[in-house]
């Protein structure tokens, strides 16, 4: 009777240790899921920091694309606002050398009268002298503003004649004479800052 109770009390204890050891084995590890979770938390904050930093990236390149852009913008119009004044300032320089032009075209034939003028003042008379003198001291005025304008005559008698400086009318055979040379000169001719203005009018040699 008493082993059989032994026995029954040896066997309560047994199942009392397995279901204690069942329990241990069911618990949860509060150690390792801790370390786990610390490890995750981590691990996606990193992950966070790493977006952050590439989406920074990506809007400093964008500024930097968009600040490229507006230089080169600001270049290109420096540099057509450069081109603009150039080409205003020589369409200005050109209007006034135009004007120079046209004023001095309107000069030429009052020169032209002054130089007949004295051609033909011919005579011994105080009087005759006196006006020939006049004349030609006005005409020797116009020929300095002339020159001071940048006008200059162009050397045509006895030179070969050139298309560009001369205007042949007449044609005449000579035997000392070369050939296209210019022996004589009805009008003269004129440049205007090494621009021809106005040929010379010439016969030539052939």
């Amino acid at each position: 009777m008493d082993r059989e109770k032994d026995t029954m009390v040896n066997k309560s204890n047994l199942e009392e240790d397995l279901k204690d050891n069942t329990s241990d084995a069911n618990r949860p590890q509060d150690d390792n899921e801790g370390s786990i979770g610390t490890e995750n938390s981590d691990q996606n904050e990193e992950k966070n920091n790493e977006g952050e930093i590439e989406e920074l990236k990506n809007k400093l390149k964008q500024k930097e694309d968009e600040a490229n852009e507006y230089l080169e913008m600001a270049q290109r119009l420096k540099a057509e606002f450069e081109n603009y004044r150039k080409r205003t300032e020589k369409e200005k320089a050109d209007l006034v050398e135009y004007g120079k032009e046209q004023v001095i075209l309107e000069i030429l034939p009052v020169v032209d009268n002054f130089e007949r003028a004295l051609e033909a003042s011919h005579g011994d008379s105080e009087e005759i002298a006196s006006f020939k003198e006049g004349v030609n001291l006005i005409y020797r005025q116009f020929k300095g503003v002339l020159e001071k304008l940048g006008v200059k005559e162009i050397e045509s008698l006895g030179q070969i004649f050139d298309p560009y400086k001369h205007h042949a009318v007449m044609q005449e055979e000579v035997e000392d004479k070369k050939e296209n040379e210019i022996i004589e000169v009805f009008q003269k001719g004129y440049m205007f800052n090494n621009k021809v203005i106005r040929p010379s009018m010439v016969k030539v040699a052939k």
